[in-house]
């Protein structure tokens, strides 16, 4: 009876422990995140640049300065939209550049009992990709306060059927369509971002490998401890830049601290091991990251229990860069 009181006892103690350690690396996290948008400049000039996308029959990703702001690869021929901000790839004000990659839908099969994403052979004729980006200025309460107007309309084109008198899409039959052009940002900012980082495809492939993964694994082990504060001062410098781009306020401040310690500092996660990827570059080669060769999506995930104790999981995308002069790897975005 003793042992079983003094067991319970102790369990009591850690568990106590456990929390206050919690508490205190939420504490921590936030004072080191809290401060984001007092360094913001130019609120009154602020302008938020946003991407609507319709995709149909295809997998797509959308480069905006050559950097990732939306990725889909999944299965089925369905439509879907979304709208997204790409401030965060727009560096500095005058001509962007813009980038649409289409890929043929995947199948889900299974091979040798493992699930996995299996490309079709070609892009479809039913195949459709929309987008439009618009300059547009939010109040603080989240409602719109101006529309600066359409800085992009593109369609991918399409041709009629000669034997069915029906709209196709003109390249279907490719294995990957590539779309690009230019439009013009006028934002009020200039970020350092990679401008002048180094160009790591001049890296000895499986030496920049090794280096990416052990950035990788670090963050993993970061993750297994719950270590909010090695996290956030990991990814400060790329936060004060998301938070100039996006024009944060008090408000919006706090809502992203909620999102990161909800994200990265969720209980009871069980950090999965890395395994199948590839690197991957962006920012015309001064970024590099990993993508996995299944799900074309960052390797690095989590499962966790949600509010409801049913499964869930969480992927964590790390874009690197080597500032100028520097061999170390940083989080950039």
């Amino acid at each position: 009876m003793k042992n079983f009181t003094a067991l319970l006892l102790a369990s009591i103690l850690c568990l106590q422990s456990c929390a206050q350690n919690d508490k205190e690396m939420n504490e921590k996290a936030t004072q080191i995140l809290s401060n984001l948008y007092k360094e913001v400049r130019h609120y009154d000039q602020r302008i938020n640049y946003q991407a609507d996308i319709f995709i149909g029959g295809c997998n797509l990703e959308l480069l905006i300065n050559d950097f990732p702001v939306q990725t889909y690869f999944d299965s089925g021929n369905g439509a879907i939209s979304t709208s997204i901000p790409i401030n965060t790839a727009i560096l500095r004000p005058g001509t962007q550049t813009w980038k649409i990659r289409i890929y043929p839908i995947h199948d889900v099969t299974q091979i040798n009992g493992v699930i996995t994403k299996l490309p079709r052979a070609s892009i479809e004729e039913n195949a459709r990709v929309e987008i439009k980006i618009e300059g547009i200025r939010y109040k603080e309460n989240g409602d719109i306060e101006k529309h600066f107007g359409k800085v992009l309309e593109f369609k991918a084109p399409l041709i009629k059927d000669e034997k069915t008198g029906k709209n196709k899409l003109a390249d279907a039959g490719k294995t990957y369509i590539e779309y690009s052009g230019t439009f013009e940002a006028n934002v009020p900012y200039n970020l350092s971002g990679w401008q002048n980082s180094e160009d790591l495809r001049s890296i000895e492939p499986e030496m920049l490998k090794l280096e990416v993964v052990k950035e990788y694994e670090k963050i993993s082990q970061w993750l297994k401890d719950r270590n909010l504060i090695n996290i956030a001062q990991a990814k400060l410098k790329s936060k004060k830049e998301e938070a100039q781009a996006l024009f944060y306020n008090n408000s919006t401040n706090n809502e992203y601290i909620t999102d990161f310690i909800d994200t990265w500092g969720h209980e009871n996660t069980k950090v999965q091991s890395l395994e199948n990827y590839s690197l991957q570059f962006y920012g015309n080669g001064k970024i590099v990251t990993l993508i996995s060769n299944t799900y074309k999506k960052s390797p690095l995930w989590a499962t966790f229990k949600d509010d409801k104790n049913e499964d869930n999981y969480v992927i964590y995308s790390l874009y690197l860069h080597s500032p100028k002069g520097k061999k170390e790897l940083e989080i950039i975005r």
